[in-house]
């Protein structure tokens, strides 16, 4: 056992330094404290849902907590919402896979190129300041009444939201970091590798994974708009029917599939910025 520069203790093994790994412990206990408090607010808001339903504010305008489980119970053992899921779950992936892909590449390729970039930058901004919402009948008008326009309207909002996020990690690679790797004879391939993708990576993970959420909002509005199957006809048939429950039920299957997803995405997001902690 010894000293490294005054700091903490430290063992030699095999000629290697080995710091004491008291850190992963005090993450590990950070991380359980997190997850109760997480949990305990949870479980605030179900109490406070229950204690309220019925009393402060009308059972039909909110449900409750434990009719909306049973409900969820009741609905998952069903074909059909196995059906909605599906449909749901088929228009998020396709929307949010097409808007991310060509949101990431086109984001790239403007920002590579400066002088397109420049001429391209205030009408992409022109086109993203119109509602996607608001060009859901063109899209229905276009591609149907089915999953493509669903598809059209989630990879529409998906795109601009991976577009600009990626755009503005072109433009803000630092340049004196390329122009020192190239002055020492790194290849063009080196430089992208290690500048360039890094510098990019965090604002392309930001954008995919916030990209979930939006996607849903333009599937779930789409089958609002027009739809016989999906997740949001299904939420739409539970209000016009004035069930709360099945209302509920199916936010927490939207919220669900929400979530996994995003989780999803952050393990390939710990993976690929390892490189961040190394």
């Amino acid at each position: 056992m010894t000293i490294v520069d005054g700091q903490e203790p430290v063992a030699m093994r095999r000629g290697r330094v080995v710091r004491p790994k008291s850190g992963g412990r005090t993450r590990g206990r950070h991380g359980r404290l997190v997850l109760l408090g997480q949990l305990g607010v949870v479980l605030l808001i179900l109490a406070l849902w229950q204690l309220v339903s019925g009393r402060l504010i009308d059972y039909f305008l909110i449900s409750n907590p434990v009719d909306v489980v049973a409900k969820l119970v009741d609905v998952l053992g069903d074909g059909d919402m196995h059906r909605h899921i599906l449909v749901t779950a088929q228009e998020l992936v396709l929307g949010w896979a097409l808007g991310a892909s060509t949101g990431a590449v086109l984001g790239w390729a403007l920002g590579a190129v400066k002088i397109v970039g420049e001429i391209l930058e205030p009408i992409l901004n022109a086109i993203n300041g119109i509602p996607k919402v608001a060009l859901a009948p063109m899209f229905l008008l276009w591609f149907g009444l089915g999953i493509g326009s669903k598809i059209a309207i989630a990879s529409m909002i998906v795109f601009f939201l991976v577009f600009f996020n990626v755009y503005s990690g072109m433009r803000n690679v630092p340049q004196p970091l390329v122009e020192v790797a190239r002055a020492m004879g790194a290849s063009r391939f080196y430089v992208v590798r290690k500048v360039v993708v890094p510098s990019v990576a965090v604002p392309l993970f930001a954008g995919l994974k916030a990209g979930v959420s939006f996607a849903m909002i333009g599937v779930i509005a789409g089958e609002f708009i027009s739809a016989d199957e999906g997740l949001g006809y299904y939420s739409m048939t539970s209000t016009q029917q004035f069930d709360p429950s099945g209302l509920f039920a199916a936010l927490v299957i939207i919220v669900a599939m929400v979530v996994l997803a995003s989780s999803i995405i952050g393990v390939f997001e710990r993976r690929a910025l390892k490189w961040q902690r190394d």
